[in-house]
C-alpha cells in the first residue's frame, strides 16, 4: 500500500508539472477578459513555439487526458498527411501514365463510328477513371489536363446519348403513330361500300406497309399488335362472303411458312450452333409477325414440322451448352499453339527486304488464325489476347527497326549512287573520254553492286544514269573524244553537214548523180580538218549516209556500186594509210579469186577432149569465167585507187 501510495503521488506531481508546461486553449470571444489575460501570459509563448509538447507516458494522469483533448487530433491528423505526402510522390507519376492511357481509350471509343454497341466498354472505362481521380491527389499539369479531358469527353457522351435515345424515342413515337393511322384505315375498309377483290387489294398494300413500318415504344408494342391483329380479324370475317380470296390469302402464307420450315430444317447442317440459334430465331420471329394465318387443315401440321426442326437446334444448343467448357478449352489451346508459333518467327530476324515480306504475310495469316478462334472463358481470353498483344508488339518492333535501319541503307545506297552519275557526268562535261573507259566499266560494275533500292527509286536513278553511260558510249564510237574546242567545233559542222544531206531531183541520171556526189566531196573537203581518228569516223558516217541515198535511187545494182566506189576513193585520197589497206583487201581478194580459178582449172584436166559436151564440164568452165570476170573487176578498182593514191 505504503508503494502504492507513493506511486500514485509521483504520478500525480509529474502531471502536475506536465500541465503546467502546456499551453491551455485560446478563449474563443476576443471581448473576454479570459481572453485578455490568456495573451497576456501565453501569448508569446504560443506564437515562439511550433512544436507539439510530448505525450505524458502514464494514460492514469489528468495530463495525458489533457494532452489528448488538446492535441490528440492534431497528431493523427499531421500523422495521416504526413502518410499520404509520402505516398503521393511515389504514386502521382504511375497514376498519372494509366490516366493519360485510359483517357485516350474512353476518347477512342466515344469517337468511333459504332459508340453505341461499346456502351460497356465505355461505362467500364469511365468506372476506372473515376476510381483513379478518386484515389488520386496529384496536382501535377499532366493529370490537370487528362482530367480536364476527361470530364468533357464524358459531357459529350453524356450528349451522344441523349440524342440518341431522343432520335429513338422520336422515331418510335412516329412509327407508333403511323400504326395508327394504318389499324384506322383498315377499320375504315370494313365500312367502304366496294368490290370486295379492291378491298382485298388496298388491304394488302397496308399490311405492307404495316410490316414495312420500325419498332414503337416497348410499352406499347403488344397493346398495338393485339389492336392490328383484332382489326385484321375483323376484315377477314367482314370478306367472309369471298372465301376465295381468303383462301389466296391462306395459299400465300402456307407457301411462305412451308420455305421458314425448310431453311429451319437446313439450319440442322451448319456447324456453327450459335449462328443457327440465332437464324432460328430470326425464322420464329418471321413466323410470328410477318406471316398470317393459313387454313385449319394445315395450321397444325405446318407447326409441328417446324417445331420439330426448332428441337433439333434446341437440342443441339444444350449439348453444346454442356460440352462448352471442353470447347473453350480445346480453342484455349489452339489459341496457345497460334501464339507459340508467332514467337517462333519473332525469334529469327530476316537480314532482306524480300525476307522481312514474307515473313509479315506469315505473320498476319497467323493473326488471322488467331482472331478466327472464338469461344473462350473470359479469364483464358483475356490472357491469350495480352500474349497475343505483347508478342505482336515484339513482331512490329523488330520490323520496325530493321526498315530504319534499312532506311539508313537506302539513304547510303542513294548517295553511292548518285556519286557515279556526278563522276560519268564529269568525265563527259571534261571531255576526257578515251583515257577513263576502263574507270566507266568500273562504275557500271559498281553500279550493280550498290544493294537494294525501291522500285521507284532505282529506276528514277537509272533514268538520270542510263542516258550518261550512253552518252559517253556515244562520244567513244563517234570519235569526238579530247577534241579542243576548234575541232569539237568542226566535228559538229561535219555531223550537221551529214544529217542534212539529201538528193531531191525527181528526174535524174549517173551522171546527175555523179555530179551531186562530187559536189558533196568538194563541199565535204572544204571543212577544216580535225584529228585523224575522227575525221575516219565521220568519213565513214559520210559514206553510210551516201550509200542510203544510192539505195533509195532507181538506178542498177553496178551503177550504185561503181558510185560508191568512186565516193569512197574521193573520201580517201588524203589518208595513205587507209588508201593502202583498201588495196590490201583488193589484193588478198584477187588472189583468193585466182586460186579458186587455178584449181577449178586442174579439175577441167580430168576431161578428155571429146567431154566438152559433158554438163559438169560446161558447169566448171561457167564458173571460171565468172570467176575470171571478178578478178578483172577487181584489178581495175585496184588500178583505180593506185592512180588515186
Amino acid at each position: 500500500m505504503k508503494d502504492s501510495d507513493s506511486i500514485s503521488k509521483k504520478s500525480s506531481s509529474d502531471s502536475e508539472n506536465l500541465v503546467n508546461k502546456i499551453v491551455p486553449e485560446m478563449p474563443i470571444d476576443k471581448r473576454t477578459k479570459a481572453y485578455k489575460e490568456w495573451v497576456k501570459k501565453y501569448g508569446q509563448e504560443a506564437s515562439d513555439s511550433n512544436e507539439i509538447p510530448d505525450m505524458p507516458k502514464d494514460k492514469r494522469t489528468k495530463a495525458y487526458k489533457e494532452w489528448v483533448k488538446q492535441y490528440g487530433v492534431q497528431q493523427v491528423t499531421l500523422d495521416k498527411s504526413e502518410k499520404k505526402s509520402s505516398k503521393k510522390v511515389s504514386k502521382s507519376k504511375t497514376k498519372t501514365s494509366s490516366l493519360d492511357k485510359l483517357v485516350s481509350d474512353f476518347i477512342e471509343k466515344i469517337d468511333s463510328d459504332d459508340w453505341f454497341n461499346k456502351r460497356k466498354d465505355i461505362e467500364e472505362l469511365r468506372s476506372k477513371i473515376n476510381s483513379t481521380l478518386k484515389s488520386s491527389e496529384s496536382d501535377t499539369d499532366e493529370f490537370k489536363k487528362s482530367k480536364s479531358l476527361f470530364f468533357q469527353t464524358l459531357k459529350t457522351y453524356s450528349f451522344k446519348k441523349k440524342r440518341y435515345f431522343k432520335d429513338l424515342s422520336s422515331n418510335q413515337k412516329e412509327n407508333l403513330e403511323k400504326r395508327q393511322e394504318l389499324i384506322e384505315k383498315i377499320k375504315n375498309l370494313i365500312i367502304v361500300d366496294e368490290n370486295p377483290n379492291k378491298l382485298y387489294s388496298k388491304f394488302k398494300v397496308l399490311k405492307e406497309e404495316w410490316h414495312n413500318i420500325g419498332q414503337v415504344p416497348i410499352t406499347e408494342r403488344n397493346n398495338i399488335w393485339e389492336t392490328y391483329r383484332h382489326h385484321v380479324s375483323k376484315f377477314y370475317d367482314f370478306l367472309h362472303l369471298n372465301r376465295d380470296l381468303r383462301e389466296l390469302d391462306f395459299k400465300h402464307n402456307y407457301e411462305e411458312k412451308v420455305k421458314i420450315i425448310e431453311r429451319a430444317e437446313q439450319l440442322d447442317k451448319i456447324n456453327d450452333i450459335v449462328k443457327a440459334s440465332k437464324d432460328l430465331n430470326d425464322l420464329h420471329r418471321l413466323w410470328k409477325n410477318e406471316l398470317g394465318p393459313v387454313s385449319r387443315e394445315h395450321s397444325d401440321d405446318l407447326w409441328k414440322r417446324f417445331q420439330a426442326a426448332s428441337h433439333k437446334i434446341h437440342s443441339k444448343r444444350q449439348n453444346f451448352q454442356k460440352e462448352i467448357s471442353s470447347i473453350q478449352q480445346e480453342n484455349f489451346k489452339k489459341k496457345e499453339d497460334v501464339i507459340f508459333r508467332m514467337r517462333d518467327l519473332v525469334k529469327s530476324v530476316p537480314n532482306s527486304h524480300s525476307d522481312w515480306q514474307n515473313k509479315i504475310k506469315e505473320f498476319d495469316k497467323l493473326k488471322n488464325e488467331f482472331q478466327s478462334i472464338k469461344n473462350l472463358q473470359r479469364n483464358k481470353n483475356k490472357k491469350c489476347w495480352n500474349d497475343f498483344r505483347v508478342v505482336t508488339k515484339e513482331f512490329n518492333t523488330s520490323k520496325n527497326n530493321f526498315y530504319k535501319n534499312q532506311k539508313k541503307e537506302l539513304k547510303k545506297s542513294i548517295e553511292l549512287k548518285k556519286a557515279l552519275i556526278m563522276e560519268v557526268q564529269k568525265i563527259i562535261e571534261e571531255n576526257k573520254i578515251a583515257e577513263n573507259s576502263s574507270r566507266v566499266k568500273a562504275i557500271q560494275e559498281e553500279w550493280k553492286k550498290i544493294g537494294y533500292l525501291p522500285r521507284k527509286i532505282s529506276n528514277s536513278l537509272w533514268d538520270e544514269f542510263r542516258p550518261l553511260i550512253n552518252r559517253f558510249y556515244d562520244i567513244l564510237k563517234s570519235g569526238a573524244i579530247n577534241l579542243s574546242k576548234e575541232e569539237q567545233k568542226n566535228y559538229d559542222n561535219k555531223t550537221k553537214f551529214i544529217d542534212k544531206l539529201k538528193f531531191s531531183k525527181k528526174k535524174y541520171s549517173v551522171d546527175d548523180v555523179d555530179e551531186f556526189f562530187k559536189s558533196i566531196i568538194s563541199e565535204w573537203n572544204s571543212f577544216d580538218s580535225i584529228n585523224l581518228n575522227s575525221n575516219n569516223i565521220l568519213n565513214n558516217n559520210l559514206n553510210k549516209k551516201i550509200n542510203s541515198i544510192l539505195k533509195s535511187l532507181d538506178l542498177k545494182n553496178d551503177e550504185k556500186d561503181n558510185l560508191s566506189f568512186e565516193l569512197e576513193i574521193e573520201l580517201l585520197k588524203n589518208n595513205s594509210d587507209e588508201m593502202n589497206k583498201k588495196i590490201q583487201f583488193i589484193k588478198r581478194k584477187i588472189s583468193e579469186l585466182e586460186d579458186e580459178s587455178n584449181q577449178f582449172q586442174n579439175n577441167l584436166e580430168f576431161f578428155s577432149d571429146s567431154s566438152s559436151d559433158n554438163p559438169l564440164f560446161k558447169n566448171v568452165s561457167t564458173k571460171i569465167n565468172i570467176i575470171n570476170n571478178k578478178i578483172e573487176f577487181w584489178r581495175k578498182r585496184r588500178n583505180k585507187i593506185e592512180k588515186n593514191s
